[in-house]
C-alpha cells in the first residue's frame, strides 16, 4: 500500500484487484471490433469468413518520424560550418546527438547532428575539422557503435563523410582519436563544442587532457550548427508547445509530495541543500506529468527542476500549462510549495543559489557541462555531489506501476499474436504482396484500437531478409522492402499505454519453404541465450550480476565462435523512456549496477545474431526482477533473486533446432507456450479471431 505525504491512500488494495479484472474485461471488450465473423467462432467453426475486418484498408494516423530537411547539400553544410570555425579559430568541432538534458531522443529542433550529417540513428557524434583555412577543408567524421554501422553507410554522403566504427579492433574511442588529430591540426589545435550538449564526463576528459597535451579545449555557447541551420533555405523547427497533462495516480501510484519526501530524505542524508533535476524522464516522473509532442516516442517535456529543503521549482515554458485543464491545475495546486518559473530563467537562477552545505547534481553522465561549470564557480568541488536520485528511485517500480506494467505487457502481447497471425495468413494463404511498411502500419493499427494506447515507444523495426541484419533498421513509406515469405522476418516494436511502456522483439520464418540449415542454429543459439538469462537465479547484491547475465546471453553463441554487437538488456520506463538508466545488462562490469538488480526493476533480455547484408535474429522480452520463493537463501538468510517473464508471445517453432537445446530448456519453452495458450486461446475465440486462435494453437504445440 502506497500513501502520499498526507497519508491519503492512492489506490486501495481491493480497488487494485477490481482494476485488473475490469481492465481485462475492457481490453477484450474493445477487441470485439477485431471480429472476423459473426456469430462468434467456436473451435469447430470454418477457418475463414467471406469478410475479414483485419484486411480492411483504412486511414490511420501513423506517427511517421519526421526527418530534418535542408536546402543545402552535405558539402554545402560543411562549407558553411567551416566558415564559422574559421571565424572562431576552431580546428575541431564536436556535434553531439543530445540536447541540453543529455537525452537519447530529442525534439526535432535539437537534432543538430542529424541536420549536419543526414544520419538519423539515436547514437552517434559528428566531428568536423578545419585543417586548411584558405580552402575551408578538413574531415567530417561520424562516430557510432555496431548497431548503426550499416545504417550510417546508407545515410551518409561518403564522398565527404567517414565513419569511426566504435568497438572495432584497432579503432580508438572517438574522444582519444580527435585529441590525437587536434595536436596535428595545422590551422588550429582548438577543440570546441556547445557545453550544454555534452556531459560532465566528456567535458572533463577534454579539459584534463588539454592540461598536458598540445591542444586547447574551448567550449563555445554560440552553437555553430545553429548558425548554419538558421540561414538554411528551409526553416529550423521549433520546440512543441503542445500542453502537458496530468498522469493519474491510478497509473503512477505515488503523489509528487510523497516523492519529494523521499528525495528530501536522501538530500538530508548527504547534507545537501539543493538537488538539480535536468533529466526529462525524471522530471516527468517527479511531477506526474506527461506530454505527447515534445519528443517523438517519449512522453516527456522540456523542463528543469530544483528541489530544496522547503520548495520545488519547475522551469517550463508556461505556454505548455493549459489554464483550462482543471485536472492538471488541481494537481499542480496540490503539490506543496511548488514554484513555476519560465524555462528560460533556469540558468540565471543557478547563479542566485546561495552557498550552503552541499548541492546534488545528476550523475556526471547526465549533467551537461555548462550547468556543471556554473555550479562549480559557486560551490567548492567538495560540496558538489553527483547522484541521479530520481533515476535511482524510479528504476524500482512501485506496486501500482508493476501492476499496470503487467497490463501493458498483456495488451501488447495480445496485439502481437493477432498481428503475426494476420501477417502469416496474408503472405502464405492469401499470397498477398506486402512490404515492411505495410506490416509496421498493421501492428500500429491493431494497438491503436486497444484502450489507453498512447503511441509507439520507438520507431518500429519491421525487417525482412538482409534488412534484419541492420540492428536499428526502420522502413518508411518511401524506403522499404517487400516481405519475402521465404526469408527471415524480424519485428522489434514497442508502444506506450497509460499503464506502461513495452519493448518486444520476435523473429519469424513463415511457410514451409526451406532455409539455410545454419539459420535454425543461429536462431536457437540466440533463443538459448535468451532463456539462460530468463531462468537465471542470483543472490541479492552479488558482484557484477548484470555483467554475468550478459555472459549468460552470449555463452551459447560464444561456444560456436559467434557474438553480437550490442548490449543484452536495459531498463524500461513506466510510460516513460524506452531505455531507462541506470539499469542495464552491459558488456562491461560496472560497480554502479550493484544495487540496481533488486525486486521491482524491469529489464529487457535481448540477445541477437547478425550476418551483415544477409540476415538477423533477435529475441527480446521484458523481465521483472523478483524474489524467488523456492530459490534458496544466502548465508545471511536473504532470498535469491530471479525473473518474472512478462512478455507472452510464442517463439518461432520453425526456427528451433532441438539439437542445441537441453531437456530443461525444451521443457521451459513448452511450459511458456502452454501458459500463453491458456492465457489467450479462449480470449481469441471470444472476440471471433479464429485465424489468430489457430495460429496460437499451432505455435504453442509441445516441441
Amino acid at each position: 500500500m502506497i500513501y502520499s505525504s498526507e497519508r491519503q491512500p492512492l489506490i486501495e488494495k481491493i480497488q487494485a484487484e477490481d482494476e485488473i479484472s475490469t481492465s481485462n474485461y475492457q481490453i477484450f471488450k474493445s477487441l470485439n471490433i477485431f471480429q472476423t465473423c459473426l456469430p462468434k467462432f467456436t473451435k469447430s467453426s470454418p477457418k475463414y469468413c467471406d469478410y475479414d475486418s483485419e484486411d480492411d484498408e483504412e486511414e490511420i494516423n501513423y506517427p511517421i518520424q519526421p526527418t530534418i530537411q535542408s536546402g543545402y547539400s552535405a558539402s554545402e553544410k560543411l562549407y558553411q560550418l567551416r566558415k564559422s570555425m574559421k571565424e572562431y579559430n576552431i580546428g575541431t568541432y564536436i556535434i553531439p546527438s543530445s540536447d541540453e538534458h543529455i537525452s537519447e531522443y530529442t525534439s526535432l529542433s535539437e537534432k543538430r547532428r542529424e541536420y549536419i550529417s543526414g544520419f538519423t540513428g539515436s547514437a552517434g557524434i559528428a566531428i568536423i575539422t578545419l585543417e586548411d583555412a584558405s580552402k575551408l577543408s578538413g574531415e567530417a567524421l561520424l562516430s557510432t557503435d555496431g548497431r548503426y554501422f550499416l545504417q550510417a553507410e546508407k545515410q551518409l554522403d561518403l564522398r565527404v563523410w567517414k565513419i569511426l566504427k566504435q568497438g572495432n579492433i584497432g579503432q580508438p574511442p572517438w574522444n582519444k582519436y580527435i585529441v590525437n588529430q587536434a595536436v596535428k591540426n595545422k590551422f588550429s589545435s582548438t577543440i570546441s563544442v556547445d557545453p550544454r550538449l555534452i556531459s560532465i564526463e566528456i567535458g572533463d576528459y577534454f579539459r584534463k587532457e588539454s592540461l598536458h597535451s598540445n591542444f586547447k579545449f574551448k567550449p563555445e555557447f554560440t552553437n555553430l550548427v545553429d548558425l548554419v541551420w538558421e540561414n538554411d533555405t528551409i526553416e529550423k523547427p521549433i520546440r512543441s508547445l503542445d500542453p502537458v497533462y496530468y498522469y493519474d495516480l491510478k497509473y503512477s501510484g505515488k503523489h509528487t509530495n510523497g516523492k519529494l519526501k523521499e528525495i528530501r530524505q536522501k538530500l538530508k542524508d548527504s547534507n545537501s541543500k539543493y538537488y538539480i533535476v535536468s533529466e526529462l524522464d525524471s522530471i516527468a516522473w517527479l511531477f506526474n506529468l506527461r506530454s505527447d509532442q515534445d519528443v517523438l516516442f517519449t512522453p516527456v517535456f522540456y523542463a528543469y527542476a530544483i528541489v530544496s529543503e522547503d520548495n520545488v521549482t519547475l522551469y517550463i515554458d508556461k505556454r505548455k500549462l493549459n489554464k483550462e485543464d482543471e485536472e492538471l491545475n488541481k494537481y499542480l495546486h496540490s503539490i506543496k510549495n511548488l514554484i513555476i518559473v519560465d524555462y528560460t530563467s533556469f540558468y540565471d537562477d543557478l547563479y542566485k543559489l546561495k552557498l550552503k552545505d552541499n548541492i546534488t547534481l545528476p550523475s556526471k553522465a547526465f549533467t551537461n557541462y555548462a550547468l556543471y561549470n556554473i555550479i562549480r564557480d559557486k560551490f567548492r568541488l567538495d560540496n558538489i555531489l553527483h547522484e541521479s536520485i530520481i533515476a535511482n528511485i524510479k528504476v524500482f517500480k512501485n506496486e501500482t506501476e508493476l501492476f499496470n506494467t503487467k497490463i501493458a505487457q498483456y495488451k501488447d502481447s495480445f496485439a502481437y499474436i493477432i498481428f503475426i497471425a494476420w501477417l502469416e495468413d496474408q503472405l502464405i494463404n492469401k499470397k498477398k504482396v506486402l512490404n515492411e511498411w505495410d506490416a509496421a502500419l498493421k501492428i500500429y493499427k491493431i494497438r491503436s484500437r486497444l484502450p489507453n494506447f498512447k503511441g509507439l515507444s520507438y520507431d518500429t523495426i519491421s525487417s525482412t531478409g538482409a534488412n534484419a541484419s541492420i540492428i536499428h533498421y526502420s522502413p518508411s513509406p518511401e524506403e522499404n522492402s517487400i516481405i519475402d515469405p521465404n526469408r527471415i522476418y524480424l519485428i522489434d516494436s514497442g508502444c506506450h499505454f497509460l499503464e506502461g511502456t513495452t519493448d518486444i522483439t520476435r523473429t519469424f520464418k513463415f511457410g514451409d519453404s526451406t532455409i539455410p540449415s545454419n539459420y535454425k542454429k543461429y536462431y536457437t543459439l540466440v533463443l538459448k541465450g535468451h532463456i539462460s538469462v530468463a531462468m537465471a537465479k542470483f543472490p541479492p547484491n552479488s558482484k557484477n550480476t548484470p555483467f554475468i547475465l550478459d555472459s549468460y546471453a552470449r555463452q551459447p553463441l560464444w561456444n560456436q565462435g559467434l557474438d553480437f554487437n550490442h548490449g543484452t538488456g536495459h531498463g524500461v520506463g513506466h510510460f516513460g523512456t524506452i531505455h531507462e538508466g541506470p539499469l542495464y545488462i552491459p558488456t562491461q562490469p560496472s560497480v554502479k549496477d550493484l544495487d540496481l538488480f533488486k525486486p521491482g526493476a524491469i529489464v529487457t533480455d535481448e540477445p541477437g545474431y547478425y550476418i551483415d547484408g544477409e540476415v538477423g535474429f533477435r529475441v527480446e522480452s521484458e523481465l521483472e526482477i523478483i524474489e524467488v520463493e523456492d530459490g534458496g537463501r544466502t548465508k545471511n538468510g536473504a532470498k535469491f533473486l530471479g525473473f518474472n517473464y512478462l512478455t507472452k508471445i510464442p517463439y518461432c517453432k520453425k526456427l528451433i533446432d532441438l539439437n542445441y537445446l537441453s531437456n530443461v530448456e525444451i521443457q521451459w519453452i513448452n511450459n511458456y507456450h502452454e501458459n500463453i495458450k491458456n492465457e489467450f486461446g479462449d480470449k481469441l475465440l471470444e472476440i471471433g479471431d479464429k485465424r489468430a486462435y489457430d495460429w496460437l494453437i499451432n505455435e504453442t504445440k509441445p516441441l
